[in-house]
């Protein structure tokens, strides 16, 4: 027998059992397709960061867009403008729009006191502090323009100032010879800074400045002021309301103690007041379950009524928003200073709107629920 004769006769055996070879293939696929489903788990899951974070990028990216174009709305000269500070309790810095500070009619109009580190108010051409004596470290050559006045606070981030140098002569060209530079001193004390950068010379905080011409209405801060205006004429004691179409507005709003510290806050310079409380009149209507607020300048004129509609109280979008008529400027700087005092946000500075009006001094503001609002003066 040959060879070859005999490797054919010769039957081929496996210990294994059968179908061996079919499970281990099954399991093979098995364990493969467990490892492509863990993966791609882990990149969905990986995309999904992703895509959170992108959505939040983005978001944040509009915010910063809308602000900047709100800030180059209001102010085309200032590169770092922020919303009106308001007098409150806990910017005690900030002065009462409402009124002056006391004239210091004895003083010189060329001179007058600063902050410890600045004596007068920082002047081109003004002479050196006369005062030999005092200490070094707390006394300034004001004659220098370059004085830095490093004693002085620091500007805080975001904080908008401007060279005292030139607030200088903003108030000197843009004041009758008889403005008193010591009351404006006073005024301007809180907002006085150190230089940004050596030799650049002292700054004041610019809202400072803005509020300062808006209660002597005597020069103009352009861009926001462009001319001046005369004193709005005395609130009649019993103001006339013509009669108009439109009865009320009704808004829903989210909480009703929120609301109605800022409402009462915003709409008190414009002259108008609370006039109707649900929490403080019960009443057996359908409406006492609902808290509800009513605003207006009397009881016979409710003109602004506001209903607490929790999550379901969604401000309406863009296109939409309520104006108010303010009886002077400076109301319209109380109606925006309140706004951010009380939960509100800027949604543009006090000033005068070319594109609506010479006369038309507006600012806009968003309420603690979203709601555009505006107040506006056109005397």
């Amino acid at each position: 027998m040959g060879a070859h004769a005999y490797r054919s006769g010769v039957n081929k055996f496996s210990s294994k059992p059968p179908g061996h070879d079919a499970a281990r293939q099954r399991e093979n696929q098995r364990r493969h397709r467990a490892r492509v489903k863990g993966r791609i788990a882990e990149l969905e899951a990986a995309l999904e960061n992703a895509l959170q974070r992108i959505g939040g990028l983005t978001a944040e990216v509009h915010r910063l867009q809308h602000a900047l174009d709100q800030s180059k709305a209001s102010s085309d000269q200032t590169t770092n403008t922020l919303p009106l500070k308001s007098p409150s309790p806990s910017n005690p810095d900030v002065p009462d729009l409402t009124t002056l500070p006391p004239l210091a009619s004895d003083a010189p109009s060329t001179t007058c006191d600063c902050p410890s580190t600045c004596n007068r108010l920082p002047a081109p051409t003004s002479p050196p502090n006369p005062d030999p004596t005092a200490n070094p470290a707390l006394t300034a050559d004001l004659s220098d323009p370059t004085n830095d006045c490093p004693l002085l606070p620091a500007s805080q981030a975001g904080e908008s100032t401007i060279p005292c140098r030139d607030a200088y002569v903003m108030v000197t060209e843009r004041t009758p010879p008889e403005f008193d530079l010591a009351a404006a001193t006073e005024w301007l004390r809180p907002g006085f800074r150190r230089a940004a950068a050596p030799g650049a010379g002292c700054r004041v905080q610019t809202h400072l400045l803005f509020a300062l011409h808006l209660v002597t209405r005597s020069f103009s801060f352009s861009p926001l002021i462009t001319t001046p205006s005369p004193s709005p004429p005395p609130s009649h004691p019993h103001p006339q309301h013509p009669k108009m179409s439109l009865g009320h507005i009704s808004l829903p709003i989210t909480s009703h103690p929120t609301s109605k510290t800022f409402y009462t806050a915003i709409l008190a310079p414009l002259n108008l007041h609370l006039i109707y409380d649900s929490s403080a009149t019960p009443s057996s209507t359908s409406t006492s379950k609902t808290p509800t607020l009513g605003f207006g300048p009397d009881p016979a004129h409710e003109i602004l009524n506001l209903f607490e509609l929790g999550a379901h109280a969604l401000p309406a979008g863009p296109g939409f928003h309520l104006a108010f008529n303010a009886p002077s400027r400076e109301a319209v700087v109380e109606f925006h200073a309140a706004a951010m005092a009380n939960g509100g946000s800027d949604n543009g500075l006090p000033g005068v709107r070319k594109q609506y009006g010479e006369r038309y001094f507006a600012a806009f503001v968003l309420d603690p629920d979203g709601w555009r609002l505006e107040a506006v003066c056109q005397t």
